[in-house]
């Protein structure tokens, strides 16, 4: 027979009979009419060009096709209703590796804490974190990577999926006491520093106060890929390092200060950036991605 010209909604029905092989046990089995399983019968006697079944005294006798129906079907059925259970997603229950590709800055302000949560609520997974870059987005599609954070603007294809998630506000990290406490610095004031920023691909040339000192020529006094070597670097030495607030908030605050810029007068903000995650399209709205959503606010993010 062809499966497409079946209802599969008579498998029910036919399933019912081969277990109670009565119609009237049947219907009440299935909540319906004596006369409705009747005629659902009917269709499947010719779906499968065959009886199926015979009457025998009482009940029903099965046909040779319906005997070999009966063997299979049950543990046929049993597979697709538990295929179509809607199942509740439990994050302890996730295995295997999961691979999330964060920028420069995010990976060395969040990447212990996503560790750490990921740690809590789902011990099994093996968390695998990697530098935001050119091929993220085509291993995004591929199923490479399982998750990007970044910064916008980011310009991805239809089939990658993107939300903002958050806002960083970017300012500068100097040696306590090289900036008066609690002195914003204007930005026409910037050119009077040595500064130092990290090197992110792709990243910089977006950044608008990294912009803004390409645009003068001013040259960095130190770039590095890490974080690291330039908060060393800034201890004893007279020189703004370019970072966000949360960066500031991982290191010893009693030998650092956080220096906003003053940007009064601008039509807008150049310091504050959002905070995106992106996947690929076909895991939005599912479960688990739902959930890691939520899991992603766990984290303070403060502007």
């Amino acid at each position: 027979m062809n499966l497409n010209h079946l209802d599969l909604n008579l498998l029910k029905v036919l399933l019912v009979l081969l277990e109670e092989k009565n119609t009237h046990r049947a219907a009440d089995k299935l909540d319906t009419s004596q006369p409705a399983v009747s005629r659902a019968l009917g269709r499947l006697r010719e779906a499968f060009d065959d009886q199926l079944f015979v009457r025998h005294n009482r009940g029903l006798k099965l046909t040779p096709r319906a005997e070999e129906l009966a063997a299979v079907l049950p543990g046929i059925y049993t597979q697709l209703e538990k295929a179509l259970e809607s199942k509740q997603f439990n994050p302890a229950e996730m295995e295997g590796r999961f691979r999330i590709a964060l920028n420069g800055f995010l990976i060395e302000s969040y990447g212990t804490e996503i560790y750490h949560l990921f740690n809590r609520y789902c011990p099994k997974v093996e968390l695998e974190l990697y530098s935001f870059g050119s091929s993220t987005i085509s291993q995004l599609q591929d199923d490479r990577c399982d998750l990007a954070i970044t910064y916008q603007p980011l310009t991805t294809p239809k089939t990658i999926y993107q939300k903002n998630i958050a806002k960083s506000q970017f300012g500068f990290i100097c040696r306590r006491g090289l900036i008066e406490e609690h002195r914003t610095i204007p930005i026409e004031e910037l050119d009077n520093y040595r500064w130092a920023g990290m090197v992110v691909p792709g990243f910089n040339e977006q950044m608008e106060l990294v912009r803004k000192y390409v645009n003068l020529n001013v040259k960095p006094a130190f770039r590095s890929q890490h974080a690291i070597p330039i908060l060393q670097a800034i201890r004893s030495e007279d020189m703004l390092f370019i970072a966000p607030r949360e960066l500031y908030h991982i290191v010893d605050q009693k030998k650092y200060q956080f220096v906003e810029m003053d940007e009064q007068g601008h039509a807008f903000r150049r310091d504050i950036m959002d905070i995106v995650i992106a996947y690929n399209q076909k895991h939005w709205n599912t479960e688990k991605y739902r959930w890691i959503e939520q899991l992603l606010k766990e984290i303070k993010v403060t502007p």
